[in-house]
């Protein structure tokens, strides 16, 4: 999630370049946050797009850039990565909101995050 936002902060989809990436602590996580990073970065205009359209009275601009980076982290799970059940991508989308986000965060996520989930299946 913080690779996707520093890749939001800078315009830069290149998560190779991110140090938090190349330098990963845990040798196990280091494969599925590439593979989640890889899709952020070659699909993210199919990954807005499915977030614009999971979204009440809201546009994509206006969602606070943390929430973002999580919506985005999630939705390349549920859409590419077949190894990450559905609602693991979901819950752990609703816990990095209520660490980062605000205290309404949580639950804009989980809805946004069960309307794309609907539209997938």
């Amino acid at each position: 999630m913080q690779a996707i936002y520093q890749m939001d902060a800078t315009g830069n989809f290149d998560y190779t370049a991110l140090n938090p990436i190349t330098e990963a602590e845990n040798a196990l996580a280091k494969p599925q946050a590439e593979k989640t990073l890889s899709a952020v970065r070659d699909h993210i205009g199919e990954i807005d797009e499915l977030i614009a359209g999971s979204l009440d009275k809201w546009t994509i601009d206006r969602i606070a850039k943390t929430d973002l980076a999580i919506l985005r982290n999630a939705a390349a799970e549920m859409l590419y990565n077949d190894d990450i059940p559905v609602k693991v991508s979901i819950n752990e989308a609703v816990k990095l909101s209520k660490k980062y986000g605000d205290e309404k965060s949580y639950a804009f996520v989980n809805s946004v995050l069960s309307k794309m989930e609907k539209k997938i299946q």
